[in-house]
């Protein structure tokens, strides 16, 4: 008999697979059989925060699962915007949190960053019409545009490095928008430069959507992990055409709970909410009644509110270690100096100009994982990222000294 076809978008994503997930397989693999590997494992490609969540969390999820009535309740489908009493949650934690006014008409719940941005993309991109990422980006947006809209979406890339300063080009980015742009893309703190826009930067940005009628989306995933006085965007109000993408896996230490949040204009909050009820149903109910404790309870937040104090001073330590021992150790290197984040972003193209080559030699010679930076769209740049080791000195130090060998016998 003969067997069903695959779709181009199954055939495209079967031809650009995520260099991180596949990462992800090898770690996997070598848990299960450290014996093959000549050394131990060195992870330095995952963007996932080693850290545990603020002990407050578990407190309250012994709560939760103790009382026979919640456990049975939060057991259950839930609303597809994300459960009341959670929004509210959201709004007092923005708040307490970032001194922010945001409306609960204004937020939608999602399983994940991830899931979210498609469904928002789904909800904005029509076939033929264009999308801009920047160069460097996070290396699933295009992924995702690709498979969301069945290949029928132009990226476009706008450059925001140059001579290996974060230095955007906003002539550049108005030349770039045509009347089938819908959206453009920013990370800040960005995934994978640790760049952040300045207040004159987004408001540059936030002029040009306005004139020319495109949605930005501002994913500010790392917000609670900048090195500095972060700039005043973080805390004012929503422009009128921002889409501030929110995620508590970093912030609270959570990737696997799939919780995040979007603060946008109220009626493209329902049409994503209608593009939600086919796609999610809804989010995770049980993780919503767990987290809605801790952001409705300003004791509680007062805690979480320090926990991310202490956890910004321990990053930032562990960035600059890294940045300086790269810098002093290994000549040659382009490094861009991470503002926030968890990762170093250096331009190793003296030694290879392929990044990809450098990743494989690197993990084959030396057991140490990077990312690739062409899949960023930067080519022959790596990035380094010190998350699944913040809490392990000796470990990430034992990998730098590996790539130290690895690019001197290169030299």
């Amino acid at each position: 008999m003969a067997k069903g076809t695959i779709s181009e978008t199954a055939v495209y994503a079967i031809k650009n697979p995520s260099s991180i997930r596949e990462i992800m397989s090898l770690v996997t693999d070598f848990k299960k059989h450290p014996e093959k590997y000549p050394r131990p494992l060195i992870y330095l490609g995952g963007g996932w925060p080693q850290d545990p969540p603020p002990p407050v969390l578990k407190e309250v999820a012994k709560e939760v699962v103790e009382d026979d009535n919640t456990w049975i309740e939060s057991s259950r489908y839930g609303t597809t915007r994300g459960q009341p009493d959670f929004i509210n949650g959201i709004v007092n934690y923005e708040k307490y949190v970032f001194n922010r006014k945001i409306l609960e008409e204004e937020v939608i719940v999602g399983s994940g960053s991830t899931e979210l941005t498609a469904a928002f993309m789904l909800s904005i991109l029509d076939p033929g019409t264009e999308v801009i990422i920047t160069r460097p980006g996070y290396l699933n947006y295009p992924r995702q545009v690709q498979i969301e809209t069945l290949l029928r979406c132009k990226i476009k890339r706008w450059t925001i490095l140059r001579n290996h300063e974060f230095n955007p080009d906003f002539d550049e980015l108005q030349e770039m928008i045509s009347d089938k742009t819908r959206m453009l893309i920013i990370c800040t703190p960005g995934n994978p430069d640790g760049q952040i826009y300045t207040d004159d930067m987004l408001n540059a940005i936030n002029d040009i959507a306005e004139e020319k009628g495109i949605w930005v989306m501002v994913d500010v995933a790392y917000r609670t992990f900048i090195y500095e006085k972060p700039p005043s965007y973080f805390s004012r109000e929503r422009s009128e055409n921002e889409i501030w993408l929110c995620t508590l896996s970093k912030e609270f230490r959570i990737p696997g709970w799939r919780m995040a949040y979007a603060v946008a204009d109220k009626e493209l909050i329902s049409a994503v909410e209608t593009v939600e009820q086919a796609r999610i149903l809804c989010p995770n109910k049980m993780a919503q009644e767990i987290l809605t404790r801790v952001l409705q309870d300003n004791k509680k937040l007062k805690s979480v509110k320090e926990y991310y104090e202490k956890g910004r001073d321990k990053y930032k330590k562990v960035a600059q270690y890294t940045t300086e021992e790269l810098r002093n150790n290994i000549p040659d290197l382009g490094i861009l100096e991470p503002r926030g984040g968890f990762y170093v972003f250096f331009d190793a193209s003296k030694y290879e100009k392929s990044s990809k080559k450098l990743c494989n030699d690197l993990l084959k010679e030396c057991q140490v994982a990077l990312a690739p930076g062409i899949d960023f769209g930067m080519e022959g740049w790596l990035r380094l990222s010190f998350a699944p080791i913040v809490e392990e000195p000796e470990t990430l130090k034992e990998g730098l000294n590996r790539m130290k060998e690895y690019f001197s016998k290169r030299k």
